[in-house]
């Protein structure tokens, strides 16, 4: 008996075939640089007021063609760069060698850190205008970017800055500060224990508290194992923290609130006593495990009520090295052959989930250039094949119902990839790989019923159509 197709109307209706689903997707032609050691991702951030995500890290080019230097714009179609100037010129995002390790947006200003040879600094630019001001040269990496009560909170592993590159003033900042505006950065609570191995990674504000991790023993002179709350007045432990005290034997990569816990993950595989490879889980009393096996973690977000980590490969069950990783509170879920490389980077844009990081494929096929796009509305499952909502079709199908052919058209000029037919258990009966705005497949050797045409578009959107052949 055929399998109950459930529908989901939402203007034009879209299907997609639950075994075969794709759900990775490129951005026309990714990101590129000049050194194959260091370029990649290691920064999102998403402007909702523009309808622009910004992409940062180390590369050159967006598209192989567009010139961004390390910052690039994408508004869910095609990459732009992001045109800075100061009193000295205009420029194409930042002359390197540079790496953009974080960014936020914050009063209408886009906050970036920037970690070079000539030096650390923090800029900032107008969302309108992009307007570049320095806001203070660091003697060392800059990690993280936060917004805690007003203020803008930055975390590295810094132990002075000055105001600008020529200053010759130098001013204690200890591993995280935070900005208020004007000219001066301020530490946090004494600041936290650095130098050497030690520094602040990641930065999360989890029931009106700050939270900071990284590598470190001590925050505001207060025992803290590499992970340490704020509550705007002073320091405190989180329960034992993480790792073993005394031993430079984990690190800390990323912090994020999650119903009502707090998620921290890293390179570790001990927390308060149990083990938690990875990611480690807080519920304001003590840590405990989450049954995750990953190497180290480098992203978390939060994106539809699911919880997703982005990470050098992780072991859960049958789902061997996926680079990203799903959780929604009760049960791990794959994301399908997503990165074929570390995941550096996780951000939510236009309802998808973007990862940036040091790949340059997914699926070890597609290229990607450090940047993929996850549609967590294209379902996997091994049972039913669901529909999933469209705003705006974006291919027209004819005639349908078919007999002899079917016609396959995209819509505003746009080019068609890849067309894929599925039956409706999965199976998948026809491909081709093409480079047109309309492609014809003779169906008159189908046998009559209901299929599912897959449409790849030039640009790495999906568009599923069902048809009848009679």
């Amino acid at each position: 008996m055929m399998r109950k197709i459930i529908l989901l109307l939402f203007f034009s209706v879209t299907v997609e075939s639950s075994i075969h689903a794709q759900q990775w997707f490129p951005l026309e032609g990714g990101l590129s640089g000049l050194n194959a050691q260091s370029d990649k991702v290691t920064a999102l951030c998403t402007d909702s007021v523009h309808h622009v995500l910004f992409v940062a890290g180390s590369f050159q080019y967006a598209n192989d063609t567009t010139l961004v230097k390390s910052i690039a714009k994408w508004d869910g179609a095609n990459w732009s760069a992001l045109i800075t100037h100061d009193s000295n010129g205009v420029y194409n995002g930042f002359s390197g060698p540079v790496l953009i390790s974080a960014l936020a947006i914050f009063h209408a200003r886009l906050f970036i850190a920037l970690n070079s040879s000539l030096g650390n600094v923090m800029v900032s630019c107008s969302i309108d205008s992009f307007d570049v001001a320095i806001l203070g040269v660091f003697n060392d990496d800059i990690n993280s970017i936060s917004v805690f009560n007003d203020s803008l909170i930055v975390g590295g592993a810094f132990t002075q800055w000055k105001t600008y590159y020529t200053s010759s003033t130098w001013y204690n900042a200890s591993g995280i500060v935070k900005w208020e505006g004007g000219a001066q950065w301020q530490q946090v609570g004494g600041g936290i224990s650095v130098g050497g191995f030690s520094e602040v990674n990641a930065l999360c504000v989890h029931h009106n508290k700050l939270y900071a991790a990284g590598i470190f023993e001590t925050a505001g002179g207060t025992y803290c194992k590499n992970i340490a709350c704020w509550n705007d007045t002073s320091w405190s432990a989180v329960g034992s923290g993480i790792g073993f005290s005394g031993q430079f034997d984990c690190i800390l990569h990323a912090l994020v609130s999650y119903k009502n816990k707090l998620y921290a993950g890293g390179d570790f595989y001990m927390s308060d006593g149990y083990f938690a490879n990875g990611l480690g889980m807080w519920n304001d009393t003590t840590w405990s495990a989450t049954g995750v096996n990953a190497t180290a973690v480098y992203a978390l977000k939060v994106h539809g009520n699911k919880l997703y980590f982005g990470s050098d490969g992780s072991s859960l069950g049958t789902w061997l090295w996926d680079r990203v990783t799903c959780y929604d509170d009760s049960v791990w879920l794959s994301t399908g052959t997503g990165p074929t490389g570390d995941v550096l980077a996780l951000e939510v844009f236009n309802n998808d989930l973007y990862a940036g990081g040091v790949f340059e494929t997914i699926d070890s096929i597609t290229n990607a250039g450090f940047i993929a796009r996850y549609d967590p509305t294209i379902i996997q499952d091994t049972t039913t094949i669901v529909e999933v909502k469209q705003k705006i079709s974006a291919i027209k199908i004819y005639p349908n119902p078919a007999q002899s052919s079917i016609s396959i058209e995209a819509a505003h000029g746009k080019t068609v990839n890849q067309v894929t037919v599925t039956d409706v258990l999965g199976r998948i009966i026809y491909e081709q790989q093409t480079n047109s705005q309309l492609s014809i497949i003779n169906c008159q050797l189908f046998p009559a019923g209901v299929y599912f045409i897959k449409v790849q578009m030039q640009n790495g959107s999906v568009v599923v159509k069902k048809f009848v052949k009679e």
